[in-house]
């Protein structure tokens, strides 16, 4: 009976896309049709399994879905959301190693929604990919956590706060080490801006960055066999930047801020 109940829900791209349009509201044949292109004898052939198992109800000329359907359908869109998630960068999930996200988040990976994979133009392999930067020279805010080092960051985010954005870092003990002994003199000046917060985890940081503005999120994970390539899956929707910002969070209370050399 289990067997069968999932295959009743996910054999059939006309079963799915039927119930997630009934999640909003009931509907009759015609509208059922109309909305996804299809013909009666194709979908009343679905109708009739959903039916049997007692998904979805037929009542004064329309088709609802039963309470049985409807926890079931709001249990299915975070499923559905998820395999697009990866279904989408398929190859990029594949070969990079997401145990670096805490467990509470990537359980809400969903969130990201519409995903995109960055990367820098071939002959300019070690810069930060033009996409990235261009909506980061827009942000009004930029949170980010990071356990790989560029050179080009501290200059980049001086100037950025020297313009008014509200910047807050959080960085391992390895590359806060590295910022202190190679580039001591922007250090101080990030540190003596009033627009400026860093922070120091010492807790793993088992991914290479994180960066969340009010325009977008950025995620760049390490290979699997540690391989860092300088690239970055980004999302612009809502609830992936608030999923960053819960990301940002979590490792904030993780890291004790730094005030001065």
């Amino acid at each position: 009976m289990k067997l069968a109940l999932l295959g009743t829900l996910f054999l059939s791209d006309k079963r799915k896309d039927l119930l997630l349009l009934l999640i909003e509201r009931p509907m009759n044949i015609d509208e059922i049709k109309s909305t996804l292109n299809v013909t009666s004898s194709a979908m009343m052939t679905q109708i009739k399994i959903l039916i049997d198992q007692g998904i979805i109800l037929y009542e004064n000329d329309q088709y609802r879905l039963s309470s049985f359907g409807e926890v079931i359908v709001k249990k299915m869109v975070p499923l559905l959301n998820t395999l697009m998630v990866f279904e989408d960068n398929k190859q990029y999930w594949e070969n990079h190693k997401v145990k670096g996200i805490p467990a509470h988040l990537l359980e809400s990976i969903e969130e990201l929604g519409s995903c995109e994979l960055v990367e820098p133009e071939l002959n300019r392999m070690y810069e930060l990919p033009k996409k990235f930067t261009d909506n980061l020279v827009q942000s009004k805010y930029i949170m980010e956590i990071s356990s790989s080092f560029s050179p080009t960051y501290p200059y980049k985010y001086i100037e950025l706060a020297r313009k008014g954005v509200r910047i807050s870092l959080i960085i391992t003990e390895s590359v806060f080490e590295r910022f202190e002994t190679e580039y001591s003199e922007q250090l101080k000046d990030y540190l003596g801006m009033e627009n400026t917060e860093l922070f120091v985890c010492k807790e793993d940081i088992d991914f290479a960055s994180s960066v969340v503005t009010d325009r977008f999120l950025s995620l760049t994970l390490f290979y699997k066999n540690g391989m860092f390539h300088n690239h970055a899956m980004m999302s612009f929707e809502m609830d992936a930047l608030k999923w960053g910002e819960d990301m940002y969070q979590f490792f904030r209370q993780a890291a004790q801020e730094v005030t001065g050399l």
